[in-house]
């Protein structure tokens, strides 16, 4: 099911912009929480000094912190090449964070996604997709957007399969793998890349490479962690109804600069609905947004894709969801971030906020 999932993103999706060549060198730091509507929050006990929970293990609505280093250079580093980040103290994470090199081959397509899987190769999915977006207690005139895969041409199946193979679950979280690059990744396989709850992103990061140079980057005060997401309205320790309009609130969320929804529903096997808040439709309405830079969030703002900070409610319209299977909304609080200017390679730190809550359906137990 969630295979097709992604073919139908990719279709309503705009690809992700290549990057120039120009190496570059990437913190993102997110604070995440999920959510299931219905099941109280789990209160852990706090943990003795030095126990953590195993990678890969997510409670839900306890918040996590999770960091993810990348380094992309335009060329294959040697086999002897090495990459390590020194972060400041307050991190907690140790003096040194090695980096893994990966450099794609053409066993793996050329793009790191070990080659993909198609939905059935030469077979097009029944697949009805039904678009909504924006704030409203009912289903807005020229709503909504419907898409039927059976009806694209030749040339869009093409396009659909290149994003989907990009984009899809094959591909690891934000590496953007490209021909001819080595990407430096942290963490490594089996590590989860959670941090302490008390830890912050203030200080000096010092990368130092053997093939694609080194750089320091300062964090100053004001760029750090987000909160956490926290659901005001509706009272998701309950059962959720979906029949009419739903009101989706939460805690305003400090040094946030923008915010997003979406909310992605099967109706059967054959019928995908997919509601956004964003105020406009456009091309990358349902993009996968992963980390933004901080002009484009305030762009995406100004042309009310996004909601601003100050914004801590949403209706979504009556009754789109009322015979889904199962519902699920994601949410996206675009934080501050810093950068340098001409360094090589060139760095950046960006953080965000994400909130993932299953709100129910006919085939969830809630």
């Amino acid at each position: 099911m969630m295979n097709l999932a992604w073919i139908a993103l990719s279709l309503i999706t705009a690809p992700a912009k290549p990057a120039d060549d120009q190496a570059y060198f990437a913190i993102f730091a997110e604070t995440k929480v999920m959510r299931i509507a219905g099941m109280p929050a789990i209160q852990m006990p706090k943990l003795p000094p030095g126990v953590k929970l195993p990678p890969g293990i997510s409670i839900p609505g306890m918040p996590s912190k999770l960091l993810n280093v990348r380094l992309w250079s335009p060329s294959i580093a040697p086999d002897s090449a090495t990459a390590t980040l020194a972060p400041p103290s307050g991190l907690k994470l140790g003096s040194s964070l090695p980096l893994d090199l990966f450099r794609p081959t053409p066993s793996s397509g050329g793009n790191g996604a070990g080659g993909g899987s198609s939905s059935g190769a030469g077979t097009i999915p029944d697949l009805t997709i039904k678009v909504y977006w924006g704030s409203s207690d009912t289903v807005k005139e020229g709503q909504p957007r419907v898409f039927k895969l059976a009806d694209l041409s030749p040339e869009q199946l093409a396009e659909m399969s290149k994003r989907s193979a990009q984009m899809g679950p094959n591909v690891k979280e934000s590496y953007f793998y490209k021909p001819n690059w080595t990407t430096g990744y942290w963490p490594a396989a089996k590590q989860k890349g959670s941090v302490e709850d008390d830890a912050s992103l203030l200080g000096k990061y010092n990368l130092e490479s053997s093939y694609a140079g080194k750089v320091s980057m300062e964090v100053p005060t004001g760029v750090d962690f987000l909160s956490p997401i926290e659901v005001t309205s509706p009272d998701i320790s309950q059962k959720v109804d979906l029949s009419g309009s739903l009101a989706f609130g939460w805690s305003p969320i400090s040094s946030a600069l923008g915010e997003v929804a979406s909310i992605f529903a099967m109706e059967g096997k054959n019928t995908m609905i997919l509601w956004s808040s964003s105020e406009n439709y456009t091309a990358n309405l349902l993009a996968d947004n992963s980390f933004l830079e901080m002009g484009e969030v305030r762009k995406r703002v100004d042309d009310h894709s996004f909601m601003g900070p100050d914004t801590n409610r949403v209706s979504i319209p009556a009754g789109i969801f009322k015979d889904a299977d199962f519902v699920m909304l994601n949410m996206i609080a675009y934080g501050p971030g810093t950068a340098t200017d001409g360094t090589n390679p060139l760095a950046r730190l960006q953080t965000k906020s994400t909130l993932n809550l299953m709100l129910g359906g006919k085939k969830t137990k809630n």
